[in-house]
């Protein structure tokens, strides 16, 4: 059962507790300033924590932001035996946060799911835990905790970025839970657009994914769970291009003044085009801040 109130109680002396910022009628959870730099630690310290003392290490496979959190969960826990596991193509930033708490990223793959398949295989024949970073029920369930922070907040509408889903599988239970009338939107790239075409045609469908911007929900297909889960609770799901996740991430800095990478900021292209029309008060899920300063940069 995924108790995300429970995982909060956790959790919640480890986490940042992030805020949210109002800008006219919209309010931004910020996620990019949380620990590591994403929402990822949420559900690494939920899965860790609940399954510590029952493998031999810790090995996990992402493009980044999970990586980092991982690594970061590991170095708080002081746990030695970790494999991070990461795709050909990571940023570099990202790559420099997983040497800086302390581990050697595994060059594996060209998109996360290739990744994710050969840190399997090294949990099974290592007996490590495999955190995961969607397709996982202590995973989703750490993620919800955003939605336990956000919900004393008063909105109709709430728009999530969705690479794997379990960002959105989280925070969607526990918000129709508590808040059963708020219309949630999932948010995805134009690139990487396997949730997109699954959730129209009600099944798991595979798209091999280009570059973008979002290079965090860079992925080639949703896991069955996640799908489960989202198909049943979302109104839509959004398609937003790569100037658009461009645009959104410059607004983001001079409009908020923050610093949001792709994935994070692909919510706020939502309004920033016109792609629903929004009839009330509305929260956008800023999920992560770790872009690269050349990227930012040059899209400055």
């Amino acid at each position: 059962m995924i108790d995300s109130l429970s995982a909060y109680e956790r959790i919640k002396k480890y986490i940042r507790k992030t805020p949210v910022i109002e800008y006219e009628n919209f309010l931004f959870k910020l996620e990019n300033l949380q620990k590591s730099g994403s929402f990822k630690p949420r559900g690494a310290y939920n899965k860790i924590l609940k399954n510590l003392n029952s493998a031999n290490g810790v090995v996990c496979a992402s493009s980044g932001n999970h990586a980092q959190a991982v690594a970061k969960v590991c170095s708080d826990l002081n746990i030695k035996n970790v494999k991070i596991v990461v795709p050909n193509n990571t940023p570099l930033i990202k790559i420099n946060k997983i040497k800086n708490y302390g581990y050697e990223p595994i060059f594996y793959g060209n998109h996360l799911n290739e990744s994710l398949n050969y840190a399997r295989e090294i949990a099974k024949m290592e007996n490590f835990l495999f955190v995961h970073p969607y397709d996982d029920e202590d995973i989703i369930e750490g993620q919800g905790t955003i939605a336990v922070e956000i919900s004393n907040y008063e909105f109709e509408y709430l728009f999530i970025p969705i690479g794997g889903g379990g960002l959105a599988s989280g925070i969607s239970l526990y918000i129709k839970k508590v808040k059963p009338n708020t219309k949630i939107f999932g948010v995805v790239s134009e690139n990487a657009p396997s949730f997109y075409y699954s959730f129209k045609q009600n099944k798991i469908v595979e798209i091999e994914p280009k570059y973008t911007l979002a290079d965090g929900i860079r992925l080639k297909y949703p896991s069955k769970l996640t799908f489960s889960i989202l198909k049943e609770l979302l109104e839509d799901v959004i398609l937003v291009s790569e100037d658009e996740i461009k645009y959104s991430i410059k607004w983001a800095y001079y409009y908020l003044n923050q610093i949001v990478e792709g994935a994070g900021a692909i919510t706020l292209a939502v309004f920033l085009f016109n792609k629903v029309k929004i009839e009330g008060k509305a929260m956008f899920i800023i999920s992560g801040g770790n872009i690269d300063e050349s990227i930012l940069d040059n899209i400055l």
